[in-house]
């Protein structure tokens, strides 16, 4: 069963690598638990420091709170009103780099509306303008008036710029700069056992693919797990009490004929204040989101009560909104760290303990995921005894060719690893946040190019 190109990504090499454990159980320089965009970046920085390192994700790259996001590159502007000034500059730091390194990301244009529901005129203009100056381009707020394309309610908006990008795109383009570089990295591995031996740890997981069992030990280990990294915690020290809590957040997809717009809109909820978003996206128009504290990191179910919260709230814009106009709504899991009964007010920046060979990573964001990721690396190399080199790093140095039809799925199969349909459908293509149709018109050709490695493994009857 062996593989003629070295940069093949797929099915088979996943399996020869899982394959090749067996018997064997090779010792890595460090296992990372988790495949978002924190694990995904760390891997990389990791790899191009020649750190031999194995990336374990339960179900497909990306498939957690790393695909439930609003897509946006930002530096949360909301959080100035906190006083985060250093989280705010540090996030555009980040976006400004993407911005300029990836062709990924991209700015948008974001209109902050002036209404009896949001912050004062003259609060937003100097937030903007702080905004402005933290993100390196000094510019004096201009608040235009409603000619008539809104609501009489709203007196008028101020501008401001942005970033959006395929949330689960950046994910599997860091993957892929990982896999390159030599990191091995797996995607359905469910670990189910950590177990330390004298210097070494042992980690027990299931090819969810396959369905057996396998192992691998690590001298050090990186919780990279989200709304998971409890969870992982546990696994090593039933002790485990820290201060994670997690926040759902839905999201609704709707028609962008249904609402018509080309500028993203930001604009608070009449009916409790909460910051929203209301975002173009190509066919579609995403709209979000909800934060309610819950229990479960697998508890992905969008609440009908959650759905009418932001259909209300989007109602004062654009009336008669209704449940008929939705394609497609999502939920994601937010991780935070902190103390309190209010969600909006916990830190959505991230927390990094270090418990001997464990390194935890708590909370963070999309955008930060590069800070995150040097700065795990940095902890790991002085406590390693290893030399890092961290500037400018993590850098996306993959990039997927101009492909359409079969050619495209064929290549995100053999090139990236996609097992299932909805590997390309939701996380590869993102069609459900950009298409009205979801993708659905194309899922039977992406199963049948993918069911041609049923040879091996029958898919049908694995994960969805």
């Amino acid at each position: 069963m062996g593989t003629t190109d070295k940069s093949m990504f797929d099915l088979r090499k996943r399996c020869e690598w899982i394959d090749s454990f067996s018997g064997n159980e090779p010792v890595f320089d460090v296992a990372i638990i988790g495949g978002g965009i924190t694990g995904a970046g760390i891997a990389n920085i990791l790899a191009s420091n020649g750190i031999k390192c194995v990336l374990l994700e339960k179900g497909d790259f990306g498939s957690g709170t790393s695909s439930g996001s609003s897509k946006l590159i930002h530096g949360g502007i909301r959080y100035l009103a906190n006083l985060e000034v250093r989280e705010v500059r540090d996030l555009l730091h980040e976006r400004n780099y993407l911005l300029s390194h990836t062709e990924i990301v991209r700015p948008m244009n974001f209109r902050i509306l002036v209404d009896q529901y949001s912050w004062k005129r003259g609060t937003l203009w100097l937030g903007i303008f702080v905004y402005n100056v933290l993100s390196g381009h000094v510019s004096f707020p201009r608040f235009v008036k409603n000619g008539g394309e809104m609501p009489v309610s709203v007196s008028g908006y101020f501008n401001y710029m942005d970033a959006f990008t395929d949330d689960t795109k950046m994910v599997i383009y860091n993957i892929v700069s990982a896999v390159r570089k030599g990191s091995v990295c797996l995607n359905y591995s469910t670990v189910k056992e950590i177990a330390r031996e004298e210097n070494l740890v042992r980690i027990r997981f299931t090819d969810e693919i396959r369905h057996k069992d396998s192992e691998v030990k690590a001298r050090f280990v990186i919780n990279a797990g989200g709304p998971w990294a409890g969870k992982i915690s546990r696994m090593y020290d039933p002790e485990f009490s820290g201060s994670l809590k997690l926040s759902k957040g839905i999201h609704i997809v709707v028609s962008s004929e249904r609402i018509g717009i080309k500028d993203s809109i930001v604009l608070r909820s009449h009916i409790d204040g909460r910051q929203m978003f209301i975002i173009p996206r190509g066919e579609v128009t995403i709209i979000g989101t909800t934060d309610r504290f819950v229990r479960s990191p697998d508890d992905f179910m969008v609440d009908s009560e959650d759905v009418e919260y932001i259909l209300e709230s989007a109602r004062r814009l654009f009336p008669g909104l209704s449940y008929s106009d939705i394609t497609y709504s999502y939920a994601g899991i937010r991780p935070l760290y902190g103390e309190s009964d209010d969600p909006g007010s916990i830190s959505r920046g991230f927390v990094i303990k270090t418990e001997g060979n464990f390194i935890n990573i708590y909370g963070g964001k999309l955008t930060n995921f590069r800070s995150v990721s040097r700065k795990v690396a940095t902890i790991y190399g002085k406590t390693a005894g290893r030399r890092m080199n961290v500037r400018n790093l993590p850098v996306i140095d993959y990039r997927r060719p101009e492909l359409s039809g079969k050619d495209l799925y064929r290549y995100e199969r053999d090139y990236e690893c996609a097992i299932f349909p909805d590997d390309i459908i939701v996380r590869r293509e993102a069609y459900p946040f950009n298409l009205k149709d979801r993708g659905d018109s194309v899922k039977p050709l992406i199963a049948e190019i993918l069911n041609e490695n049923s040879e091996m493994v029958n898919l049908r009857n694995g994960p969805v």
